[in-house]
């Protein structure tokens, strides 16, 4: 009867994990962008990962204020979460050499952070 009780968090965590799942493109440029997503501390899904994803590919698992730096070619991408049962995807523009920092929070917005 236990397992019962546990299947809904089982669905709700899914597979995901914190730190690397898969590793970003590799740059090819010689004026890579270098990116890094931060994942908003927030009380709302505390104990649960915020997987950070590219153009639908699973790259990192993200803990309440954690933060994940990389580097990609210039170009478009879709960027997004999956979090729980929810998801969020948008696409984003990346400029030859720059540094770019985005904010993830629970909300459907990838706004760039500080």
């Amino acid at each position: 009867m236990r397992a019962v009780h546990l299947f809904p968090l089982i669905l709700l965590t899914g597979c995901s994990s914190l730190g690397p799942i898969s590793a970003p493109p590799t740059p090819v440029s010689p004026n890579p962008v270098t990116v890094t997503v931060h994942r908003v501390d927030s009380i709302v899904g505390a104990p649960l990962p915020m997987v950070f994803v590219i153009d639908g590919a699973e790259i990192y698992g993200l803990g309440n204020g954690d933060s994940y730096t990389f580097k990609l070619d210039p170009g478009q991408y879709v960027f997004g979460w999956r979090f729980g049962m929810n998801s969020c995807d948008q696409d984003v523009w990346l400029r030859p050499g720059r540094k770019i920092n985005l904010t993830l929070s629970n909300e459907c917005d990838i706004p760039p952070g500080p």
